[in-house]
C-alpha cells in the first residue's frame, strides 16, 4: 500500500506545483504551495521520516505560508498583466532559469545515483542526530533562518499597520 500512496502524493505534489507557477492570482499561488507543501510532508512520513515530515508541515504551511497569505490578502494583490514587450524581454529570463533547472536536476539525479550504490546507514533522522546536527554544524543558517523568520513577521505587521492607518487599499504596481 505504501508505493500507491508515495505515487499519490507525488503525483498530487507535481500537480500543485505546477500550479504554483503557473496560476496567474496570486491568492491561488499561495493555496498551491500549501497543497504542495502539505503533500510533500506525506511523501516524508510515508518515507518513515516523521519528524522531517512533521516540521515541513507544522513549521511551512503552519506558519510561513500563513505569513505569506496574510501578505497577499493584506495587499489586495491582483493577477498582474504584463504588456507583450514585457513578456518578451523576460523570455530569456525564463529560458536562463529553465537550465538552471535542467543543470540541477541532472546533478540531483547523478547524487541520487552515487547514494543508491552506497551501503545502507545507520543514522536515521531522529530527532536526536538532527538536533546534534543543527546545533553543531548548522548553527549559524539556524540563527539566520529565525532571524529571517523575525524581520518578515516585522515587516507583515509594519504593513497592515500602514494599511489601517491610511483606510486605503494600496495600488497595485
Amino acid at each position: 500500500m505504501s508505493p500507491f500512496f508515495f505515487y499519490l502524493f507525488a503525483f498530487v505534489l507535481i500537480f500543485a506545483s505546477l500550479s504554483v507557477v503557473l496560476a496567474r492570482n496570486p491568492l491561488y499561488n499561495v493555496l498551491s504551495l500549501v497543497v504542495a507543501i502539505f503533500s510533500l510532508s506525506c511523501l516524508f512520513v510515508v518515507l518513515e521520516a516523521f519528524f522531517v515530515g512533521m516540521i515541513l508541515l507544522l513549521v511551512y504551511a503552519g506558519a510561513v505560508l500563513v505569513f505569506f497569505l496574510f501578505v497577499v490578502m493584506c495587499l489586495n494583490l491582483n493577477a498582474i498583466s504584463f504588456a507583450s514587450a514585457a513578456q518578451s524581454r523576460l523570455r530569456w529570463l525564463g529560458g536562463l532559469a529553465g537550465l538552471m533547472f535542467a543543470s540541477s536536476f541532472g546533478l540531483a539525479m547523478k547524487s541520487f545515483m552515487k547514494a543508491q550504490a552506497m551501503e545502507v546507514s545507520s543514522v536515521r533522522g531522529t530527532i536526536e542526530t538532527i538536533g546534534k546536527i543543527l546545533f553543531t554544524d548548522y548553527l549559524l543558517p539556524f540563527e539566520l533562518t529565525s532571524l529571517l523568520l523575525l524581520i518578515a513577521i516585522f515587516g507583515i505587521v509594519s504593513l497592515a499597520q500602514g494599511a489601517l492607518s491610511t483606510g486605503k487599499e494600496t495600488d497595485n504596481i
